[in-house]
């Protein structure tokens, strides 16, 4: 398998891992703020990480010149971003909010990467990027339609500049990945992103409520799971799709988280989709077959 294919298959492995992350993360994240949320996240993430690469034997040591671009990243991206993403996780629902925070970041990566890392993809690649955005447009409209949330103006500023965050710290991430394994750099960014997010809730006195917060084991072991899976299966898929293929391809793949929530929607909630959705559905997927031919 080519590197590129490689990239493509990565990249849906995440968005498949992010979009059942969203739907889990909705449901756990709506009794606790969104710092408190993002700092126990990169802690988990960062042990479980640290865990797997000490038994692994895969090394800590990265060069120091690289340590400034990770840490920003790590801050910029996962302090910042992730807590911007649970602040609106509580406000949006989950197929709109993919939209907004997830869809968008890729689109914008992609199209900074094109512009900063000269990273320009095929015309067959073009149309099929197009065709997804197409696509999830027809989803994203018709979800809007028929939901019953409240979206409110709080959350899309969130949003938006969660997306930002979360865009500038790829295109900052992308040139590291071609001299640090994806894992060491995926710990490395949750573990700067925690220091400055654990900083946050000692300045703020947040901390010594953690123990009424987290009092319940149940709760513990399930939010440790969701951690788990977007911590292998979203954070470092998704690095490991940046690194072997173009940064706007795998952006522009990762955009499908819409159409794999759709998919886990009708699978295990017996939901009836539209001809709009099952039309958009039909464009994605001939989006995702040129990109794949481009």
């Amino acid at each position: 398998m080519s590197n590129s294919l490689y990239g493509i298959s990565l990249a849906l492995i995440s968005t498949a891992s992010w979009a059942i992350c969203s739907i889990l993360f909705k449901k756990l994240g709506e009794k606790f703020d969104a710092v408190s949320m993002t700092t126990m996240k990169a802690i988990l993430s960062s042990g479980i990480l640290f865990l797997i690469i000490f038994f692994t034997g895969a090394g800590f040591i990265i060069p120091n010149i690289l340590l400034l671009p990770v840490a920003l990243s790590g801050i910029i991206g996962i302090a910042a971003g992730d807590s911007l993403f649970f602040a609106a996780l509580n406000k949006l629902s989950p197929l709109a909010l993919s939209v907004i925070l997830l869809v968008c970041p890729d689109l914008f990566s992609g199209i900074f990467g094109a512009v900063f890392l000269k990273e320009f993809p095929s015309f067959l690649s073009w149309i099929g990027i197009f065709f997804i955005i197409m696509g999830i447009f027809l989803l994203f409209k018709e979800e809007e339609n028929n939901s019953k949330v409240n979206t409110k103006i709080t959350g899309i500023i969130f949003a938006i500049l969660s997306l930002i965050c979360t865009s500038y710290s790829m295109v900052i991430i992308k040139p590291v990945l071609a001299q640090i394994p994806v894992m060491v750099t995926t710990m490395y960014r949750m573990f700067f992103g925690g220091l400055v997010l654990i900083f946050i809730n000692i300045i703020t006195g947040q901390i010594f409520g953690w123990r009424k917060k987290f009092n319940n084991p149940t709760y513990n072991l399930k939010l440790a799971g969701v951690i788990f899976l977007v911590t292998i299966g979203g954070f470092c898929m998704s690095l490991a799709a940046v690194k072997y293929c173009k940064l706007i391809i795998a952006s522009s793949l990762m955009m499908l988280e819409p159409l794999f929530i759709l998919i886990f929607m009708v699978t295990f909630n017996k939901y009836k989709p539209s001809l709009k959705e099952i039309i958009g559905t039909v464009i994605i997927t001939a989006g995702i077959l040129l990109i794949c031919i481009g």
